[in-house]
């Protein structure tokens, strides 16, 4: 009992809320302890980090060009395309330090370590102790990531200042409700929010604060408070792109939006932000996309979600425009020699989440719904080391909660009592960190087909005796297979099945390529088994096994249009150690004897054509078994004996057509004999009507050698099968043939 009430004695003790010269001095002497940590970090680096002069193209290199732009009054220029409060940021480092990147790297690290000073200031409130404060902000102080996201010029930096300052101003709130806190908590989301624009939910946390410790009406009128004080920071991002967009759609801050979410999500993605296959073939909006890409692969999809909560929870910081461990454990000793990572703030920190709860369950749920609020904003996108690492400030907190707690009880030899509430949560925890570190390496799983779709196109091809394409089918999003024609910068997508017929060494792969008169207008190469994350090729596949991937390609504006091409695979070997020495070994096909096959024909178009107005054409009007309309017609009136003239008719298809028909002009002499024809499909045969789009208009132009003997002749046409010879039906013709009117050949 005395060890029981000592314990709550000490964790539930008020803090002073009258802070001494000491307290004082001893935050600042953190901050310039973390400050000179991080010099040492950016000295480090200027000596042996490539990456130290942000290369091109990367985010950093982008914000700093963007920060001259500026200084020359040629930024911005348009709608926000990059978050704009990374980039007034360094306008004002520029300012005050000029351009020289070294220097312009120590003076972001300012902001780095105020960050520890707001967390040794909300760690007295969350702890109630002096040295837990001191505990907090040196371990946010030392944390090796963030010492190198301190000196970045990406937004994490000044991210994870203003979420200390978020949590020490909502800390200190909960301590007496005051007007003007709520207003300066609404300054801090609002410059986070055009920071970062997700961190911007963070209001709610906020909400969820004074619900649980304040009445009613303060929830009101606090919650309200700070919302408008963000919306006044957010105001002038957003009126600056109402009148850039000059009247169009226009985002609040900027145009980030459900690409970077596809990016994440899709049927190939890998949890990190890669550019999957999956992300260059979208057609329309990528959130239809991305529900589509769920509905075909549902468990692969929640295996992902898995993977990037194990990416988010444990020490990987995956790298995107910054790699921690090429730019700070590779070149600085400091970094290295910091044993600290995000997966023991994790541990700690969650446990901190339960320390607390024996002490104030209110601010127990506060930090827990903190913890997930900020994994649930960043688990859509990619779970990266930049995206989760201004969470490590709520976690050094809560982790700073677990060590003062353990503190008291060991200090009051309450073995007993510590046994009791942190052995079997801790052992769980570790568990389900072991777990999603598992998931990391094993998720998502690449399985055989159980079974084949009833609507897969059989080929049945086999190469090199052992490796057999069953078959392929279209898809609904995609609908170019099924129709034979696109339009171009559309996306031509299918979906393959494969099999290996006995075990296998080799690693094949294959093309799907679009041809037109035997160029390759567009292709997609890659290893079989290879396309969608984890990658499993054939070398590791069962025999018999069904294998399947969707793969495709995005045509390009200049594709040919109006022609039919071939959209034609093959299978190859790449042999040799090196890009250098590496060479392609194509294999055949052995059904075909070719090194390649044909799935099918397709032509591309321009859909927004409206049609050329031919001169001179005759209006005819047309149907042909409702498949084809014949609108204008062009037939030179006179011609010399066996001159050669130009027949052109002005076509437009009424629905899809999956049948190649074929065209035929008849000339038919006074005695109605048949004196010359001419038998194809359009175009010369180079545009098969099963890849006509509907409603659009095609001018088919037709050579006649006329007969050498005069008179007056009558043309006719009409369509055909070739497989049955059936014609199709036109109004007014019993036998098929469309009159289409009289050549006087004269001498």
């Amino acid at each position: 009992m005395a060890v029981r009430s000592y314990y709550t004695r000490m964790t539930t003790s008020a803090f002073p809320h009258r802070l001494t010269w000491r307290d004082i001095l001893a935050g600042v002497l953190i901050v310039l302890l973390a400050f000179a940590l991080r010099v040492v970090v950016v000295f480090d680096r200027a000596a042996g980090d490539t990456a130290f002069i942000p290369p091109e193209g990367t985010d950093q290199q982008v914000y700093v060009e963007l920060a001259a732009q500026y200084e020359a009054g040629t930024w911005p220029r348009g709608v926000f395309f990059w978050q704009p409060g990374t980039v007034y940021f360094l306008v004002g480092i520029r300012a005050l330090v000029g351009d020289a990147i070294a220097v312009m790297r120590l003076a972001v690290s300012v902001a780095g370590a105020l960050a520890c000073g707001f967390v040794v200031a909300a760690g007295w409130l969350a702890t109630r102790r002096h040295w837990g404060g001191y505990l907090a902000g040196l371990v946010l102080a030392v944390y090796p990531v963030t010492m190198l996201f301190s000196t970045e010029f990406l937004s994490e930096n000044m991210a994870t200042l203003y979420i200390a300052l978020f949590v020490f101003l909502a800390l200190w709130q909960r301590e007496n409700v005051k007007l003007w806190r709520s207003a300066l908590l609404g300054i801090t989301l609002g410059l986070l929010a055009i920071t970062r624009v997700n961190l911007v939910v963070l209001w709610l946390a906020y909400v969820l604060l004074l619900l649980l410790s304040a009445r009613a009406r303060a929830v009101i009128v606090h919650s309200a408070t700070a919302l408008v004080f963000m919306a006044l920071m957010i105001a002038p991002v957003a009126l600056y792109n109402r009148q850039a967009a000059r009247g169009g759609s226009f985002p609040l801050i900027s145009q980030s939006g459900s690409d970077q979410i596809y990016l994440a999500n899709n049927r190939d993605a890998t949890g990190v932000g890669s550019r999957d296959p999956a992300t260059y073939i979208v057609d329309g909006d990528h959130l239809d996309a991305l529900l589509y890409d769920i509905r075909l692969n549902p468990l692969r999809f929640v295996e992902l979600q898995i993977r990037k909560s194990g990416l988010y929870w444990t020490e990987l910081e995956s790298g995107n425009n910054l790699d921690y461990l090429k730019s700070g454990e590779a070149v600085s000793p400091l970094l290295r020699a910091i044993p600290l990572d995000f997966r023991v703030l994790s541990f700690l920190g969650w446990m901190g989440v339960l320390a607390v709860f024996y002490v104030d369950r209110r601010l127990s749920f506060w930090f827990a719904a903190v913890h997930l609020l900020l994994f649930v904003i960043v688990i859509p996108l990619w779970a990266e080391g930049r995206l989760k690492q201004p969470s490590v400030v709520p976690l050094v907190l809560t982790s700073a909660c677990f060590i003062v707690a353990l503190f008291d009880l060991i200090r009051a030899r309450a073995w007993r009592t510590m046994a009791r509430r942190y052995l079997l949560p801790a052992v769980s925890l570790l568990l389900v960190l072991a777990w999603l570190r598992w998931s990391v390496d094993y998720l998502p799983q690449t399985r055989p087909v159980t079974a084949l779709p009833d609507d897969i196109r059989p080929l049945n091809v086999v190469w090199d005796r052992r490796l057999e394409l069953i078959g392929w089918r279209q898809l609904a999003y995609w609908p170019a297979a099924e129709r034979g024609w696109t339009h171009f910068q559309r996306s031509y997508v299918v979906q393959l099945y494969w099999r290996v017929l006995e075990p296998v060494d080799e690693n094949y792969n294959f093309y799907l390529a679009y041809i037109v008169d035997g160029e390759r207008v567009a292709a997609f190469d890659r290893a079989i088994g290879a396309v969608s994350f984890f990658p499993k090729r054939t070398s590791q596949w069962q025999p018999g096994e069904i294998y399947t991937e969707i793969a495709g390609f995005k045509l390009p504006q200049d594709s040919p249009r109006e022609r039919v091409g071939e959209i034609r695979l093959g299978v190859y070997r790449l042999e040799g150690k090196d890009e250098a020495s590496r060479e392609v070994i194509p294999v055949k096909a052995e059904a075909v004897n070719a090194e390649s096959l044909a799935l099918q024909r397709l032509a591309v178009f321009d859909l927004g054509y409206q049609g050329m107005r031919p001169e001179g054409f005759g209006a005819v009007r047309a149907t042909f078994g409702d498949l084809f309309a014949l609108h204008k017609v062009l037939l030179p009136a006179t011609a010399t004996p066996g001159d050669t003239v130009t027949l052109a008719l002005h076509w437009t298809a009424l629905a899809d057509t999956p049948n190649d028909y074929t065209l035929f002009v008849h000339v038919v002499d006074a005695d109605g004999e048949l004196v010359a024809q001419v038998d194809a499909q359009p175009r010369n045969n180079t545009l098969p009507t099963s890849t006509w789009p509907p409603d659009y208009p095609l001018i088919d132009e037709i050579s006649l050698k006329l007969p050498e003997q005069p008179g007056v002749y009558q043309v006719y046409t009409g369509w055909y099968d070739a497989r049955t010879f059936e014609r199709l039906p036109v109004e007014d013709a019993p036998d098929g043939r469309l009159p289409l009117g009289q050549i006087e050949v004269s001498g």
